[in-house]
């Protein structure tokens, strides 16, 4: 290889800088849990607007893993808070309705 394709081929080499001050822009998720369990307004609030906004009789698992993918238990709170509050309900095949 000639010295000329090699110094072209080192000035296309990609590098990243400034990882940690790009990364600063993005708020981290808020992993925390109430001290006795109870749902996260905001999430409640989510999934209303997922069951409202969605094609009908969505899977209860479908809805939680959208509110939170990497944590299952938050999501099922939160659908549970909807359904205490009778804003849905679910059928015994596992399916979300809206009721509001």
């Amino acid at each position: 290889m000639s010295a000329l394709r090699r110094r072209a081929r080192e000035k296309e080499q990609f590098t990243v800088t400034e990882v940690a001050a790009r990364l600063d822009l993005y708020e981290a998720p808020d992993v925390s849990v109430d001290g006795e369990g109870e749902a996260e307004p905001e999430l409640v609030e989510r999934a209303a607007t997922l069951l409202a906004v969605m094609p009908r009789n969505q899977l209860r698992e479908t809805i939680e893993d959208l509110l939170s993918p990497h944590d299952r238990e938050r999501g099922r709170r939160a659908v549970d808070a909807l359904i205490d509050r009778a804003f849905a309900i679910e059928d015994e095949t596992g399916h979300l309705r809206r009721i509001a």
